[in-house]
């Protein structure tokens, strides 16, 4: 864990040309984080509406999160490179002979952005909270030591893992899960989206 931190640092580093979505065609892009972040959840919920997909929340509330938190999200001033699914199952490792196993590299970039590093953290554990690993965090921090956990930063966490939430549930549509896992992600990004809303009141209500 502590070399995955360490990798998905220096992946960070990595500065793009703007925020959001690298693929010009999609028009999810922007100069700055909070119209990039805007336009990509608002991308989420129109596919919402296209595929009629209910949401856990009236869309439109949804919808108005990145302006009520505009300022936590303006904080964010470089488009650093962000995997956004480097869950275990996208982690390859490999080992010489008997030798240690060690991070041979990560595979399905399909939800990589350029945003807010800290939104890392939401896709290394969907279902958790990956700052709370702690040998995670310095792997992290040995190459980014300013990585900060402070009110502002926990803000945009929440809005992340809102965000996220709903990706997965969204996406289920067109992917045609199985009835029983569709009907686990419904239940579970109603109970992910409610918790992480909870959250944001309790830090900025």
């Amino acid at each position: 864990r502590r070399e995955l931190g360490a990798s998905l640092a220096r992946i960070a580093g990595v500065t793009g040309p703007a925020f959001g979505y690298p693929q010009p065609a999609a028009g999810l892009s922007a100069p700055d984080w909070p119209t990039a972040f805007t336009a990509m959840l608002h991308a989420v919920l129109a596919d919402a509406r296209r595929f009629d997909v209910a949401l856990p929340a009236p869309s439109g509330f949804l919808a108005g999160l990145p302006e009520r938190f505009h300022r936590r999200l303006a904080a964010v001033r470089r488009p650093a490179l962000v995997h956004f699914d480097a869950w275990e199952g996208n982690v390859v490792v490999e080992r010489t002979g008997s030798g240690w196993w060690r991070l041979g590299g990560l595979i399905d970039g399909e939800r990589a952005f350029f945003g807010d590093r800290l939104a890392e953290l939401v896709g290394l554990d969907p279902l958790g909270s990956a700052e709370d690993d702690a040998h995670l965090l310095a792997g992290y921090r040995s190459v980014a030591p300013a990585l900060s956990l402070d009110s502002g930063a926990r803000v945009r966490l929440a809005l992340y893992r809102v965000y996220l939430a709903l990706v997965m549930r969204v996406e289920s549509a067109p992917r045609a899960y199985g009835e029983g896992f569709a009907a686990w992600l419904d239940t579970w990004s109603t109970a992910r989206v409610g918790e992480q809303l909870a959250v944001l009141d309790a830090l900025e209500g």
